[in-house]
């Protein structure tokens, strides 16, 4: 039988959207941002996306240029590019499986990363991966670390690109390689979203046609005791997060998680408040 992804609605409520992952790996919320969210989004980071052309920049590692894809276009720093993902960040949805899913793990979470990912015309199938794998010194079993959601800031289709998943696979063991009928793709409009554990595995659709973009927004929570994927306090500057809300900030890193993250052995939101 073919894999199949569960569609709700964006009211749904957090302990249930919850409890669907847990079992499936991944569903798709529907109508997860308003028609206002979507225009200001796809309005805040419009320059930026003409600005920068696809592929890598500055590869960390010279596996990361193939994975991330010639044909792609990607930036991270949104909370300093957007004020509307600065309110995406505080969702009360993704807020709240946040808070089902990973309190158990530990006193708070963090913004892991934000991106805007725009597959273009021409680009190859990203290969499947499972997110958690970038703590790989961190052997299993362990824990759940990750939440996470794909935003459709296009429509999603089948032949611009949209995110292959495999439901299910946040129970496999490491070593299991999916089969063609397990692996469904995330079909669905723009201003939707597609919420996964960092455990299922994923990865980015070919983009088959010859002169349409799909433009997915990314972001997701981590436990607040790991190093965040993305340094936020590189692209966040602590100028403009001063002037953000208290949740964004304790989001990006200000808040330290007991005896992890502190400034002179104290709280980091100190830094904020002095000006």
């Amino acid at each position: 039988m073919d894999a199949k992804l569960e569609h709700v609605e964006g009211n749904i409520a957090p302990a249930r959207l919850a409890a669907i992952l847990q079992q499936n790996g991944a569903a798709i919320v529907d109508n997860a941002l308003t028609q206002d969210q979507l225009q200001r989004l796809n309005g805040d980071l419009e320059d930026r996306v003409n600005k920068l052309g696809p592929g890598l920049r500055h590869p960390s590692h010279p596996d990361m240029i193939e994975f991330y894809g010639d044909s792609t276009v990607r930036f991270d720093g949104l909370p300093t590019h957007s004020k509307t993902f600065q309110e995406i960040m505080e969702l009360p949805l993704m807020n709240g499986v946040a808070d089902e899913l990973l309190l158990a793990n530990c006193e708070h979470y963090l913004l892991n990363t934000g991106q805007l990912i725009q597959i273009g015309p021409g680009e190859t199938e990203q290969r499947l991966h499972r997110d958690e794998d970038a703590w790989s010194y961190y052997t299993p079993p362990r824990p759940l670390l990750q939440v996470e959601a794909m935003y459709a800031l296009t429509d999603f289709t089948i032949n611009n690109g949209a995110t292959r998943v495999v439901p299910g696979s946040h129970l496999w063991p490491a070593e299991r390689e999916p089969q063609d009928h397990e692996v469904v793709q995330a079909e669905m409009k723009a201003g939707s979203a597609l919420y996964y554990l960092g455990t299922a595995l994923h990865g980015g659709g070919a983009n088959r046609t010859r002169d349409e973009i799909r433009r997915g927004m990314f972001f997701g929570f981590v436990v607040g005791w790991l190093r965040t994927e993305e340094n936020m306090f590189l692209t966040v500057p602590m100028e403009k997060a001063r002037n953000m809300s208290a949740r964004v900030q304790e989001l990006l890193g200000y808040k330290a998680h007991r005896g992890i993250g502190v400034v002179d052995v104290g709280d980091p939101m100190v830094l904020l408040r002095d000006q």
